[in-house]
């Protein structure tokens, strides 16, 4: 004897597998990449800026330390004493006589 089994059929209703959408999941793991490229790319960028800045300061400094000895060499050699030196022995001037002094009023 044989014994005939019927087929068994299952049904399943309101059943579903989340299955997540990968263009959805592509483009928000698009969309954090760029923004972590943009926020690496900004602190690259700041980190150039200072040492732009840093590089400017020394020049800046050693500017203002030019302009110092600058005005020191002026004030050196524009003393009365320096210039009436090289006017009598360079150029060969000398004191005026009383005579040749003229006031004018």
């Amino acid at each position: 004897m044989s014994q005939v089994l019927s087929p068994v059929t299952v049904k399943i209703t309101d059943f579903s597998i989340y299955r997540p959408r990968l263009p959805l999941v592509f483009v928000a793991i698009l969309l954090i990449s760029l923004l972590s490229l943009l926020f690496v790319w900004s602190r690259i960028h700041a980190i150039n800026l200072e040492y732009s800045i840093s590089s400017l300061e020394r020049d800046i400094r050693s500017h203002e330390q030019q302009v110092k000895e600058l005005k020191m060499e002026t004030a050196f050699l524009s003393r009365d004493e320096r210039i009436e030196k090289l006017a009598r022995r360079d150029l060969g001037l000398r004191t005026p006589s009383p005579g040749q002094i003229i006031r004018i009023e």
